[in-house]
């Protein structure tokens, strides 16, 4: 497994928030895509989320799901999705193709242990990018650099 720093950068999302059990990260795909398909809104990129830790839970986690789409869109205030304009991470240190770890949170715990190592202040909160590629599908995991307490 390969750590690189990158930027995560994506235009007209759909977003989906959610608190839930850690193990049951697929719902908020499921969620989307029955809601674009009722919509009529279409998809032009890899559906990913984040993952926030809740306080005092290590069951739980609060998730944020991201579809980037074609256009904006206005929503009704009804619903459980909002568009957002612009998402831009300047640096994350990223774990490529993290499936090839157990799981994305033992994923995570190796780029704790990497950012750990070489003194590398990272946030909690981090985000899987799920890229198919011929059928199949290629985890990147990314954990935004931390630069709170920094001057400004």
């Amino acid at each position: 497994m390969q750590f690189e720093t990158r930027s995560l950068i994506f235009d007209n999302l759909l977003i989906y928030e959610t608190r839930q059990l850690r193990k049951n990260w697929q719902q908020g795909f499921f969620i989307m895509e029955d809601f674009i398909l009722a919509e009529g809104i279409y998809q032009n990129g890899p559906i990913f989320f984040s993952v926030s830790p809740e306080k005092n839970e290590d069951k739980f986690g609060k998730f944020t799901y991201y579809l980037p789409i074609s256009e904006p869109v206005k929503l009704s205030d009804e619903t459980d999705f909002h568009f957002q304009e612009k998402l831009y991470i300047k640096d994350a240190l990223v774990l490529r193709q993290a499936d090839q770890a157990t799981d994305f949170h033992a994923a995570y715990q190796r780029i704790q242990e990497y950012a750990h190592l070489h003194d590398v202040p990272i946030d909690a909160t981090f985000y899987c990018v799920l890229l198919e590629v011929y059928d199949d599908f290629i985890i990147d995991l990314y954990v935004p650099f931390n630069h709170r307490g920094e001057g400004s």
